[in-house]
């Protein structure tokens, strides 16, 4: 009896071992499998982020909306599946800019009337002009804004000049102001493909209206040094954001300071200020403020003042911001 309780013993206590063995070796193969785990979800997350769009688009495109955005900012928003993107149509004119802001996870190509990609955002030719959207990566909801900016005309008149009736068909160095998107839908220059505009919106925004009303108050106070001897453009890139279309339009070959000095002119200004504050809001794409502002403005050239670009008087505007290195700036402004 003895030895048969012995043996008993000793079977219990190898029993025991087993399954303690067991118990360990299945922690030890959990939590193997939970570092595994962690790998994978870490490559995959590196295959994610290493999407960028193709160069062309490889969905398809059927029935795409015919838009008119020759004189407003048009919002367009839904859902874009993997291999059926959406596509609007828009009629163009030579020398006007696409300004147009999207959303993360979006490729966005526009084809010219001859059916090539638009490289850059002026537009080449006369005709219609398509916009496909596709998803980057499944399917996702797309929010894009989109305008025109009217052709470059030959006589220089710099932001804000109040336009009477004698003046409103005079030729101007800066295109009319549209809204713009970021971004972009500014976008001077693409991103990530060839046809991506910048900047793209921001998702929060930390401007106050009283910093978005000193912007404005430094840039009114620049301008007759940007529009006038020295025609300093280090003002206009510590008030306008460099990729944007103002500070392209101010800048760039052929435009407002370029016109000002082949033609030996320049601005002068009077009493210029911000007399109203309408509104100002975050809720967009970019932050807005929309102000009334009073402005006396003479245009100097060698024969005298060019009454048909001189005037005074109050006007409507809305501006749009943009952060540049952690400061914002202004993007852009049109006139209400």
């Amino acid at each position: 009896m003895k030895y048969k309780s012995a043996l008993k013993i000793l079977f219990s206590l190898s029993l025991i071992a087993g399954l303690s063995s067991c118990e360990s070796n299945s922690q030890s193969t959990e939590h193997s499998g939970t570092e595994s785990s962690g790998i994978e979800s870490s490559t995959e997350i590196s295959v994610e982020d290493s999407l960028q769009c193709p160069d062309s688009p490889s969905g398809t495109l059927e029935n795409p909306e015919v838009i008119d955005i020759s004189d407003q900012r048009l919002q367009k928003n839904g859902v874009v599946t993997p291999g059926n993107d959406i596509g609007f149509t828009f009629v163009g004119q030579e020398g006007q800019r696409i300004n147009y802001s999207y959303n993360d996870q979006l490729c966005v190509w526009i084809y010219t009337p001859d059916n090539t990609l638009l490289e850059g955002v002026e537009l080449p030719r006369n005709g219609t002009y398509t916009i496909q959207v596709a998803s980057l990566r499944g399917t996702t909801t797309f929010d894009i804004e989109m305008s025109l900016s009217n052709p470059v005309v030959s006589t220089p008149s710099p932001a804000n000049q109040p336009e009477t009736s004698s003046t409103a068909t005079a030729s101007r160095p800066r295109r009319t102001p549209q809204p713009t998107p970021t971004p972009t839908q500014t976008p001077s220059q693409p991103s990530t493909s060839s046809n991506r505009a910048t900047p793209r919106p921001t998702s929060s925004s930390d401007l106050t209206q009283s910093q978005a009303v000193s912007l404005v108050d430094g840039w009114l106070d620049s301008k007759s040094n940007i529009f006038a001897h020295p025609f300093d453009q280090s003002l206009a890139r510590r008030y306008t954001y460099t990729d944007g279309p103002l500070y392209y339009d101010i800048t760039k070959p052929g435009g407002s300071i370029d016109w000002l000095r082949s033609n030996n002119s320049y601005y002068n200004y009077g009493n210029t200020s911000i007399t109203e504050i309408i509104s100002f809001s975050v809720s967009g794409s970019r932050p807005e403020l929309i102000v009334t502002i009073y402005e006396e403005t003479t245009l100097n050239t060698p024969t005298g003042v060019d009454r048909s670009s001189s005037a005074s008087g109050s006007r409507r505007y809305s501006y749009s911001f943009f952060k540049e290195n952690g400061s914002w700036k202004i993007f852009d402004y049109r006139r209400l």
